[in-house]
């Protein structure tokens, strides 16, 4: 432990934090008596567009919220003055504050944080790709920036890769507009369709940067994900893989995250070459003090890197604690102080969470099965993130997923019988061009 964190007790978490945090640092606090004071940093200019997110209006309401305009020194002088002494951690959870995280740095010498640079090298996908290409080739497929849809941007990319490839934005998450073409007619109406919809799913997710998109060569192979702890000296640590399933893999023409389980089915030797590749990404970045997402492809011709962030994962908090019982928002707390985090490898509980998409895109008409699944020994929760009578679209088209579900048991053969009778039960029904279709789920068989 570093001497000068002794006695400081403020988090500041940047603009928001994720539901699960406070009863993360109670948790800490009840196992180490170290009582700790959150603050939420919220850039003054974002304030009304956060406060639409149910998420952050859910809080407690003895959580500390402070504004500032981060592009005044002045400003985030006289907000942070009254603490400053105190704070042990800034961190940020979401992509889109990694921008104002940046503009904190520069505020707390004395803290342990990663470099300005190392974050936007993290956040940008392009100038990710080519640190991650000049440290080992093998890392990433071939890809290139690309600026609109003209002819002359066709024939670069094509000159650059070949089909199939995934068309995908810089500086968007959740498979937010990433879409696999196989031909050039195909890019060029997808490329076309991108570009008039970035600035919208930008604003969607208050990102502020400047909207770019990436093109690169598709991977064929079987999605994991890993959250590594990157200490101030830049050693790994690493959480245990997380088994991804996409829509693509359960007959969805989308890349969005259908299912994330634990544990992963890998053997030792596979795991211990994906956490290999996720150091070298992390070291390709020049990361410190931070948590990074990293997105791998396990292929034939090894682990490939789909993509880095520079924040712990989405609902990985979840995961881990019911899976593997790790307090994963507290170990990034603990590392970004200089602390080893708390890492365990053996299973708890087989645990899967679901973002479940409808089959076709139109107007939510009904959804049948909600009451059978909330009944499954394993059932931990469900959240509706469309309701009946609101338009539906696949990630690709900068839509959200109908229901997201948890579920979480022990006995692996009764996870495993109510993940097929979640699959099996549920029913969304659409309405496009006056036709009613019925969807269940999956398309294809999934294998846990």
């Amino acid at each position: 432990m570093n001497v000068k964190n002794i006695g400081k007790d403020v988090i500041v978490f940047v603009n928001a934090i994720r539901p699960a945090t406070v009863a993360a640092l109670r948790a800490y606090e009840q196992a180490t008596g170290h009582v700790l004071l959150p603050i939420i940093l919220t850039e003054e200019k974002i304030v009304n567009a956060l406060s639409k997110h149910n998420a952050q209006t859910q809080l407690p309401r003895s959580i500390l919220r402070i504004t500032a305009d981060f592009d005044s020194s002045a400003s985030l002088r006289q907000a942070l003055n009254p603490y400053k002494d105190r704070v042990l951690v800034i961190t940020s959870q979401f992509e889109n504050s990694i921008l104002d995280l940046r503009k904190l740095i520069p505020y707390f010498p004395d803290l342990l944080m990663p470099t300005g640079k190392s974050l936007e090298w993290a956040t940008q996908k392009q100038l990710m790709r080519e640190l991650l290409e000049s440290h080992d080739t093998s890392l990433v497929p071939r890809f290139i920036k690309v600026n609109g849809h003209s002819r002359e941007v066709i024939k670069q990319i094509e000159a650059a890769t070949s089909y199939p490839v995934v068309i995908k934005p810089t500086a968007l998450s959740s498979s937010m507009l990433v879409t696999r073409v196989e031909n050039r007619a195909e890019l060029i109406a997808t490329l076309k369709n991108v570009n008039e919809k970035i600035q919208e799913a930008y604003e969607k997710r208050l990102k502020r940067e400047k909207p770019d998109i990436v093109v690169e060569e598709f991977m064929e192979g079987d999605m994991y994900s890993i959250d590594t702890y990157v200490s101030p000296t830049g050693t790994c640590r690493h959480t245990p893989p997380v088994k991804v399933i996409t829509g693509r893999k359960i007959g969805f023409d989308d890349f969005s995250g259908y299912m994330q389980c634990v544990p992963s089915g890998l053997s030792k030797e596979d795991i211990t070459s994906a956490h290999n590749t996720a150091e070298q990404a992390c070291k390709a970045l020049e990361l410190r003090s931070v948590t990074a997402h990293v997105e791998l492809m396990k292929t034939d011709e090894g682990w490939k890197i789909i993509e880095l962030g520079p924040r712990v994962g989405g609902f990985r908090h979840e995961i881990y604690e019911r899976g593997y019982g790790i307090n994963h928002l507290m170990n990034d707390v603990l590392n970004r102080a200089g602390k080893t985090p708390k890492i365990s490898s053996t299973i708890i509980n087989h645990t899967a969470y679901f973002k479940i998409y409808a089959r076709q895109e139109g107007t939510l008409a009904s959804i049948e099965g909600l009451r059978k699944i909330r009944q499954l020994p394993s059932f931990i929760s469900l959240s509706q993130g469309v309701k009946v009578g609101q338009p539906v679209r696949f990630a690709k088209n900068n839509g959200e997923p109908v229901l997201m579900v948890v579920l979480s048991h022990k006995d692996k053969k009764q996870f495993e019988e109510d993940v097929r009778t979640l699959e099996q039960s549920l029913h969304l029904r659409t309405r496009s061009n006056e036709n009613l279709e019925d969807q269940s789920l999956p398309l294809a068989p999934v294998a846990i």
